[in-house]
């Protein structure tokens, strides 16, 4: 996979870089100029999620790529926040949304369907300024974005644990809920020893507590209120309706017409009634003025609340749970062992006959060889290339590994998958490395990897044949977005 182009809309302005296909060099007689933004540019074009620079929002850029995938199509990508359109030749626009379609686009960009492989491409083929240059076999890329060593290699051999992997995600999740338990524990312990463990009720909480009680007390009357309101509704609709029949009833000779007046005993059950909803009524308005008179106090307390008041009610809320300490502890011990029993058992499986382990340990020791890097540091068993063991290694000799390691990713890859991915580094000059033994890399780079595209920024130039110079000399952008100050 080669890029072409970038094209980076900002505001009223664009910018627009071309790349060869051989070797760039991103090139600038300072820092902090751009360099390691436009790298970063041009993963957040390929859909990764990539922490912005200060005074770069890559959100606020429109942004266009041109590349070459690895079976020579022309593909065009344009991205604008979440959004990503995907097109191949003359082929149909694909839209995907970011972060959940991202495998799926990328499956397209990299004519890779493993998923192994997929999420450990970019920390095999991009070293970045800040971590870069420190993560071996393990750890964050870039951002969130993380590289791990046997799903690599699981995914170049076609060995899937889908089964373990799952439990060890769950399991990862439950120690982390734990331990915030065990936090909320060891924050009690504090404020006990620190006599903060203040119990008692605030004005506030008082005014809610009275509160809660005047609304039960309320609520009952407001019922019998509604249903007496109804009743006498519903009465006096009655003897409406019969009065509009203007009906009558005769005994002997007297004729009595049915109304309200002649009906035996309704002026009194009304006034009755009408007397009962007085009494409710008088009570809903006690209770709703002792109610308001509660709301204001509440108000009062409240905006007169310190920050000491917030914090004594916090602590006594934390006093309130019941965490047991140590046997939040112990069953945090016991997860963590569960957790390190199942990578140790994916990692066995992952090296059970597996050829592809000593041939990445062969192309680790063929290109530390070159670079000076004996026995003394690089262990004869293949089994190294899963060491953690990187304290014991000076600031030069980590480079030089790290360079031999990540090369030696890109060269596997392509041998299992027929992909060129391209080689991007960013600042390969360390402080502790010699300018000669730079070159020494520069010259692996140019031997072994030759098909690939090269990508590097650096305020050095190189002994590269026919390098494109993509020269930066103020700024990233002309006009619009703030200079990259992070480099």
């Amino acid at each position: 996979m080669k890029f072409i182009s970038l094209t980076i809309n900002h505001g009223l302005y664009q910018d627009i870089f071309n790349f060869s296909e051989g070797i760039n060099i991103i090139y600038s007689k300072k820092n902090s100029v751009g360099k390691t933004t436009l790298l970063r540019f041009l993963l957040y074009s390929l859909g990764y999620n990539i922490p912005n620079i200060r005074g770069i929002d890559f959100e606020k850029c429109e942004c266009e790529l041109e590349i070459i995938d690895s079976k020579n199509n022309t593909c065009y990508l344009q991205r604008q926040r979440s959004i990503m359109s995907f097109k191949k030749n003359n082929d149909e626009i694909i839209n995907y949304i970011l972060p959940d379609d991202l495998n799926e686009l990328h499956k397209r960009i990299y004519n890779i369907s493993n998923i192994y492989i997929l999420d450990n491409i970019l920390g095999s083929c991009y070293v970045d300024q800040e971590r870069g240059w420190t993560l071996l076999n393990r750890g964050k890329a870039i951002g969130k974005i993380y590289f791990n060593i046997e799903r690599l290699i699981s995914g170049l051999s076609e060995r899937s644990y889908t089964d373990l992997e799952v439990e060890l995600e769950n399991i990862k999740r439950e120690i982390q809920k734990y331990k915030y338990m065990y936090n909320v524990s060891q924050y009690q312990k504090e404020i006990n020893e620190y006599n903060e463990n203040i119990t008692f009720d605030t004005k506030s909480e008082e005014i809610e507590k009275e509160l809660d009680v005047l609304y039960s007390e309320r609520k009952p009357i407001l019922y019998e209120y509604e249903r007496i309101k109804n009743v006498i509704k519903e009465n006096t609709s009655f003897v409406k309706y019969i009065t509009d029949f203007k009906l009558s009833v005769q005994k002997d000779d007297i004729i009595i017409p049915v109304n309200q007046e002649t009906l035996v005993g309704f002026p009194e059950n009304i006034e009755y009634l009408i007397t009962k909803k007085q009494i409710y009524v008088n009570q809903l308005a006690n209770i709703d003025k002792k109610i308001k008179t509660l709301k204001k106090s509440s108000n009062e307390a409240n905006n007169l609340f310190t920050l000491e008041t917030r914090i004594q009610e916090f602590d006594n809320d934390i006093l309130k749970l019941n965490v047991n300490a140590i046997k939040t502890e112990k069953i945090i011990k016991q997860l963590e062992n569960k957790k390190r029993d199942i990578e140790e058992t994916i990692r066995k499986k992952v090296k059970e006959n597996n050829p592809i382990i000593y041939e990445l340990y062969q192309l680790i020791i063929k290109y530390t060889s070159e670079l000076g890097i004996g026995n003394k540091y690089i262990s004869s068993h293949p089994e190294y290339i899963f060491t953690k063991d990187l304290k014991s290694l000076s600031g030069a000799i980590l480079h030089k590994i790290i360079f031999s390691f990540r090369i030696s990713y890109i060269k596997l890859i392509y041998n299992h998958t027929g992909v060129k991915l391209p080689i991007i580094m960013d600042s390969p000059s360390g402080r502790e490395v010699e300018k000669i033994k730079v070159e020494d890399m520069m010259t692996i780079l140019s031997r072994e990897f030759y098909e690939h595209q090269i990508i590097i920024a650096s305020i050095f130039k190189y002994k590269f044949d026919n390098p494109n110079y993509i020269e930066l000399k103020d700024r990233l952008f002309k006009y619009d977005v703030k200079e990259d100050n992070n480099k």
